[in-house]
């Protein structure tokens, strides 16, 4: 009997461990965020805490790109926590590949901020870049915990800003003209044959594409606007060879 039960006991004990399920505890508004970016962006991808408990949640950036001439100035490009704003001033965020560990507190049952800040108004070279980063569920003494997850932020920027546009020779800002400003169901612009225009492109006041509208007429365009809300925005004119021509502000009653 004896025997039977020692072997009982290493049968048992030679059973293949059950991993613990691990437990969701947070949650972002998204996995990945796509900002198109003229001057500056709000790009907050909230976190909520799905548990009731405090978490302390740790995050770092884990890939960064190179940054274009002027992207990687200390203070174009935060991120902000729950707590407090990051920027990459000496290096501190994003040296090489991997970042640095921050702490921060998310409470119980609610939502708080997470995002990535560009500010790019002075910077006059374009392109995309992507940078992603890790955040992590550290709270301790509570079982199942130690979820984590990556968070993706795409930035594209134009490459020329709104307060030094690129002018196209043969356009200035006084040959492209918009009416009625303030707007409230249409936009007419209008400009020189000279500008070969070929886009309009509608802005936000923080740099979200609102619309786009492929254009013929060499003198000018009427843009169906009604779906905005109110607010301030920029219309961007680009030539046939991508070019910016010029940039100008409206307001949508």
């Amino acid at each position: 009997m004896k025997r039977i039960l020692l072997a009982l006991m290493v049968s048992v004990a030679l059973l293949p461990s059950v991993a613990k399920a691990q437990t969701v505890s947070f949650t972002t508004a998204a996995d990945t965020v796509w900002m198109d970016v003229i001057t500056s962006a709000d790009s907050n991808d909230e976190i909520t805490n799905l548990t009731t408990d405090t978490l302390t949640l740790k995050w770092e950036v884990i890939a960064a790109p190179t940054f274009p001439p002027g992207w990687y100035a200390d203070t174009a490009l935060s991120i902000c926590d729950n707590a407090s704003c990051r920027n990459n001033s000496g290096g501190f965020l994003w040296n090489g590949t991997s970042g640095h560990m921050i702490t921060s507190h998310y409470y119980p049952s609610a939502t708080g901020a997470f995002g990535f800040f560009p500010s790019l108004g002075g910077c006059s070279v374009g392109g995309t870049r992507a940078i992603t980063i890790n955040i992590a569920d550290s709270t301790r003494g509570t079982a199942g915990y130690g979820y984590s997850k990556h968070v993706v932020f795409v930035v594209t920027h134009p490459g020329s800003t709104l307060s030094a546009p690129n002018t196209i020779a043969g356009t200035t800002d006084n040959s492209v003209n918009l009416y009625p400003n303030p707007a409230k169901d249409e936009l007419n612009v209008v400009y020189s044959p000279a500008a070969d225009v070929k886009t309009i492109t509608v802005y936000s006041i923080i740099g979200k594409i609102m619309g786009v509208y492929k254009v013929t007429d060499t003198e000018g365009a009427n843009l169906n606007i009604s779906n905005m809300p109110a607010g301030i925005y920029f219309v961007r004119l680009t030539n046939s060879n991508g070019e910016a021509v010029v940039t100008r502000k409206f307001t949508k009653q």
